[in-house]
């Protein structure tokens, strides 16, 4: 590839202004970069290209930071050329043909967005993705509204709070949803597809909620009587104390764990373990497994990503078909593990996201409808 293409490439790539293709073609080579399959590329391209280029690429391109086109050109002359001879290197690799080149448009598959419904207490279901702003219901003097940008919430007037009957409500997102509620002690939840929240419209006797699948959350801290009120979560077979805090619970039923993982303050998990931040707890049966870990990299879905490093290929499966609703079949010669590296934004299409994990070569798939057929 001459050098000029490349750089056109990779700057519009950077304005945010590259074509799917264009994503996808260099999005690969950071991937190819990050997994130990590296024999087709030359120790030299390696550590001068992921080293002076794509550490410095894949850093300012996240799809939260703005970047100019002027950082561009203070690479230097010979980075250009470094830049150049792997670009030759990487388009050679790619131009294998899968069933997810120029997949037609109205055949690929959309991703998710902003999708749920609230269930009242009373058995009324409210389809929020249907309804604009504003008010949307009362219940025993607990106001529920939503905002202009789609979040749900709960206001609770001082002088009824005592008073206010404790009723139960329900939000629940369908594969290929997802939502915000800010619940009644103004703490904010983050819904992942396919779960469930239940909480009381009070929180006057306590603050416990139910959760069914996965749910970033940031607990507001309540005191009274000069005692920090608790904050519970409960889900399958664990039970969680807050004191205020910013954590991710991954409680989904078809995980081989329930997953907690800490990004501030602290929580307790079932009575007897304490995580601080940057911990991740695993539960298995009654086993509780504490590790560290980059919390930054399981709120991922929060920010919009699939970060893929690290990550078991079943479970980024799992990921993908519940965010894009889709039926995944695995053929005998389908691979269990797979090193996977980078990230990919999940505004994506499917075919960008299964394309990126082509690019190892040691995986394959093909799109009919809303099922993914995995073969090696």
């Amino acid at each position: 590839m001459e050098e000029e293409k490349f750089r056109q490439i990779l700057d519009r790539y950077i304005a945010g202004e590259a074509t799917p293709e264009e994503e996808a073609w260099l999005e690969s080579a950071y991937i190819n970069w990050n997994s130990k399959e590296q024999n087709t590329y030359s120790e030299s391209f390696l550590k001068a290209g992921k080293d002076q280029i794509w550490e410095t690429v894949s850093k300012h391109t996240k799809p939260s930071r703005k970047i100019s086109k002027l950082l561009f050109p203070l690479l230097s002359a010979a980075a250009l050329i470094i830049i150049s001879m792997v670009g030759i290197v990487i388009y050679k690799q790619n131009q294998r043909k899968t069933d997810l080149t120029n997949i037609p448009a109205f055949k690929d598959i959309k991703p998710g967005k902003d999708r749920a419904v609230l269930v009242l207490a009373n058995g009324t279901k409210i389809n929020l993705d249907e309804i604009n702003s504003g008010h949307l219901a009362d219940q025993t003097g607990v106001s529920i509204s939503k905002t202009a940008d789609g979040q749900i919430v709960y206001t609770v007037p001082a002088q009824e709070n005592e008073a206010a009957e404790m009723q139960y409500n329900t939000i629940v997102t369908p594969a290929g949803g997802q939502y915000q509620v800010n619940l009644p002690d103004g703490t904010k939840v983050w819904l992942n597809a396919s779960s469930s929240l239940t909480f009381p419209t009070s929180f006057a006797a306590e603050r416990s909620v139910t959760l069914k699948g996965e749910a970033y959350f940031e607990v507001s801290k309540i005191s009274a009587g000069g005692k920090r009120i608790p904050f519970y979560v409960e889900s399958t077979n664990q039970k969680i104390e807050v004191l205020g805090t910013h954590f991710n619970v991954n409680a989904y039923a078809d995980e081989s764990s329930t997953k907690t993982t800490l990004l501030e303050g602290s929580v307790q998990i079932n009575g007897k373990v304490l995580l601080k931040p940057g911990e991740q707890s695993r539960l298995q049966g009654e086993s509780i497994k504490v590790t560290v870990v980059n919390a930054e990299d399981y709120i991922d879905w929060k920010n919009g990503d699939f970060i893929l490093e690290h990550n078991d290929f079943r479970s980024v499966m799992r990921k993908i078909a519940r965010w894009y609703d889709v039926e995944v079949i695995y053929g005998d010669d389908a691979p269990k593990k797979l090193n996977l590296g980078g990230w990919i934004s999940r505004s994506k299409n499917i075919s960008s996201v299964l394309q990126l994990m082509e690019q190892t070569g040691k995986v394959h798939f093909k799109i009919e409808g809303r099922r993914i057929t995995v073969t090696k």
